[in-house]
């Protein structure tokens, strides 16, 4: 069965409204309404009756929602999914949930997952935060912070450590520089990361970790064959073939910015570090294969960027 609360709005209550998915909600309402109450296609007054609890609360309409509530992660979701029906973008549900950071793209049935009524951040505040430092480190103004309701903070008042705080429009640039060229070497580094796990005979690769959804690059120029999600691992996945037949593999992206057939140069991009398939936290799985076989990448790659 469907809970859905209403709860005050002051963020220090941490009391949230625990709802499913709408799919699940649909269900339940399929087996205890009339058939004729579902006779027609849902459209999108349904969907907005079916938002408000019986004490009245909106829920899923992002025009209207004013409060925090926790949202009970369902079989098949994922973030993308998730985000998607709270007409959220999926960095705001990481900087919401700060165990989403270590591993955003590993969810599990019954987890909880707190929504924003605006897209941004919600942070716990640190000894020696001002708004100034929580705006510059987020990239919006102080007053955007002090002014925003769910914040209760009067004028002039400063935020106490251990408060938490709605950052609306709050992002964080995870953008890395891209490697330097490497002349006089046939690969480049994709990524300016660094080695969390080197290639060996049980892990015929290297792993570089650097922030999630950072860009990666073509290490050599080539054509994309291959640019899905894997069977065997690696997650989302893209392959680059390379002149003289050897290929380049990039696994574990949060998605893919080449199509197969496409001609890559060396140093464009072609995703974006994510957790996915068997991941334990943000990094680029990176092959050479020569010949089909797989080859330690340091011994093709200049010293590490």
């Amino acid at each position: 069965m469907a809970h859905i609360r209403r709860v005050g709005q002051r963020l220090a209550s941490r009391q949230p409204v625990r709802v499913v998915s709408l799919l699940v909600l649909t269900l339940f309402l399929t087996n205890v309404l009339t058939p004729v109450a579902l006779a027609s296609p849902v459209g999108p007054a349904e969907q907005d009756a079916w938002q408000n609890s019986e004490e009245g609360g909106e829920i899923y309409s992002a025009s209207t929602r004013t409060q925090i509530f926790t949202y009970v992660v369902q079989s098949g979701d994922t973030l993308w999914s998730i985000a998607a029906q709270f007409d959220l973008d999926v960095e705001t549900l990481r900087w919401s949930n700060p165990e989403l950071v270590r591993n955003p793209d590993l969810l599990s049935v019954d987890q909880e997952a707190l929504i924003l009524p605006v897209r941004g951040a919600y942070v716990t505040v640190k000894a020696g935060d001002t708004l100034e430092r929580l705006a510059a480190r987020w990239g919006v103004a102080p007053e955007d912070i002090s002014n925003y309701p769910l914040n209760n903070l009067r004028p002039g008042e400063a935020p106490t450590p251990g408060a938490e705080l709605v950052i609306p429009h709050g992002q964080r640039d995870v953008s890395l520089a891209p490697p330097d060229p490497a002349p006089g070497y046939v690969y480049a580094w994709p990524i300016r990361g660094y080695v969390t796990q080197p290639y060996s005979a049980r892990h015929r690769a290297v792993d570089l970790g650097a922030p999630y959804g950072a860009k990666v690059y073509a290490s050599r120029a080539g054509v994309c064959v291959s640019a899905a999600w894997s069977q065997v691992g690696y997650g989302y996945l893209v392959i680059l073939k390379h002149d003289d037949g050897s290929r380049t593999y990039y696994g574990h992206l949060k998605g893919a910015w080449v199509t197969p057939g496409q001609r890559v140069a060396r140093g464009e991009l072609v995703g974006e570090v994510g957790s996915t398939g068997n991941s334990t936290g943000p990094h680029v799985h990176f092959e050479i294969r020569i010949g089909g076989v797989p080859q330690n990448p340091l011994d093709y790659l200049p010293p590490e960027p």
